[in-house]
């Protein structure tokens, strides 16, 4: 039995259905059962817990033989960091009270680094806290989502403007697709290893705005520009 936090997502969703494709027992673990019925009728079983009710979170994780975790972030939040804090204890307590031998999360590249980083920060304090684990865990410190891009794309077509949230424009980072993400963690949890690893997950090639709005310039036949939105506009755009 392999348990997903996070089936409803991109990266969850993926490692699911690659273990289910595998005839292997997936359950999920949702905050509501409203957004899992899908899942219920692929084969999945699905349990509805809080991530920081830790009795909750111990229930949901017993039987499994490894747990793919992926946190959300609490952007709403007065104190991201104290939502993802309070998360991160309750499941370390769960892990262990529930026996589960193997742990794979999404990370991120630059997690490894305590400053600077902004919300990635939290994605450290959850390194910091499952590496400590006497079990196996794995950290899959992916790049920047391409799927970022995709709310962009309508109008990058209409307009011939790609608004980028990276900034300066010709800046390359390392970028990859969820897709590729769940499927690596599907493959890590059915692996056997001791102790702690890092896996950065990235593109050969990494990647600029002027990159991206390139390719979408060839998809679509017309000249697509990169330009950088204003911090102040974020929020609104």
């Amino acid at each position: 039995m392999y348990t997903i936090i996070g089936i409803t997502g991109k990266t969850g969703g993926t490692a699911a259905k690659a273990l289910l494709a595998q005839g292997q027992q997936v359950r999920g673990v949702v905050r509501s059962f409203a957004k899992a019925a899908e899942w219920q009728e692929r084969g999945a079983e699905i349990v509805a817990a809080e991530l920081s009710d830790k009795e909750q979170m111990a229930r949901a994780l017993e039987g499994s033989d490894g747990v793919y975790i992926m946190l959300p972030t609490y952007f709403e939040a007065q104190d991201m960091f104290a939502e993802n804090t309070r998360d991160l204890a309750s499941l370390k307590q769960a892990v262990m009270a529930a026996g589960v031998r193997k742990v794979v999360f999404l990370s991120s590249i630059g997690a490894e680094r305590k400053t600077g980083t902004g919300a990635i920060f939290k994605l450290h304090e959850m390194e910091e806290t499952f590496s400590s684990l006497p079990i196996s865990t794995a950290a899959i410190r992916a790049g920047w989502f391409m799927e970022n891009f995709h709310g962009l794309i309508p109008s990058a077509r209409e307009t011939g403007v790609l608004w980028s949230f990276l900034d300066p424009l010709d800046l390359r980072v390392p970028m990859i697709a969820t897709k590729d993400i769940g499927t690596l963690a599907a493959e890590l949890l059915r692996q056997t290893w001791s102790g702690h690893r890092v896996i950065e997950l990235a593109t050969e090639l990494a990647l600029s705005p002027i990159d991206v709005a390139s390719a979408f310039s060839k998809v679509f036949g017309r000249e697509i520009k990169a330009s950088i939105v204003p911090r102040d506009q974020w929020i609104p755009t």
